[in-house]
């Protein structure tokens, strides 16, 4: 790994994150070009695109809700995430999306459309980035400048991102740990079948059997298990990475 163009691509991001609306597709275009000059960041995004539907995560994303309102609905799973904001920013930049139409469109229920996309797509894809490669990740930005003003309900927002984390740092390790091995198997069912992901399956299934005993040994054995059949079963990386952080830490 070449730590220089890590941190290029991070200081591309963070300067999207503080950067006026105005100049914001040309940030956009730098930060894509630092993706293209790191062969680490493009065969991680490769592996997140492995297993990601476009178009079907796309119509899951960008939808009209029940008042027929437009909203972005960001995935849970970590490397849908990645998957989806660097094909969004491949679109603006290719032109298939009206970057004003679309800020406006899937943000514009915020005071500050702009500051709201950046909080919502960019910090979580700089974050995940940053982190899969042991960087520190960054809060999120609260001075997004530009045409649009910061309103209260960004800061709610972003309120609610921090209390989150903070929720997750203070649980029970077991009960985390759980929710998590949910989660892979949720993800495995769209997995086609392989003694990898029957292997994955069993371990994940054994952490959620034994979260009971409250026994660490077992727990970190289960979770070792689980991250070296993950080096085979690509969609589950980013799930296993934060449970092997929070059964080691």
């Amino acid at each position: 790994m070449t730590k220089h163009e890590i941190e290029n691509f991070l200081l591309a991001c963070d300067e999207l994150i503080e950067c006026k609306f105005l100049v914001a597709e040309y940030k956009i275009t730098k930060l894509l070009q630092s993706i293209a000059s790191s062969s680490d960041i493009c065969s991680l995004i490769s592996e997140c695109l492995e297993s990601y539907n476009r178009d079907r995560e796309f119509s899951r994303t960008y939808i009209q809700d029940g008042q027929g309102q437009f909203v972005c609905i960001m995935p849970t799973e970590e490397y849908k995430i990645v998957a989806l904001v660097f094909c969004t920013l491949a679109d603006i930049d290719n032109k298939k999306i009206d970057f004003n139409d679309f800020i406006k469109r899937f943000f514009g229920r915020e005071e500050n459309p702009f500051a709201n996309f950046l909080q919502t797509m960019i910090v979580p894809f700089r974050n995940l980035i940053a982190e899969a490669f042991g960087f520190t990740k960054n809060e999120t930005k609260e001075d997004a400048k530009g045409d649009f003003s910061k309103g209260e309900e960004s800061e709610e927002d972003n309120d609610e991102i921090g209390q989150e984390y903070e929720k997750e740092e203070n649980a029970d390790k077991f009960e985390v740990s759980t929710k998590i091995a949910v989660q892979i198997l949720s993800e495995l069912e769209e997995i086609r079948d392989s003694r990898q992901v029957e292997d994955a399956h069993n371990i994940a299934s054994s952490i959620i059997k034994t979260a009971s005993l409250k026994d660490e040994v077992i727990l970190k054995a289960l979770s070792a298990s689980l991250k070296y059949v993950s080096k085979y079963v690509k969609p589950i990386k980013f799930l296993v990475k934060e449970l092997s952080d929070i059964v080691f830490d």
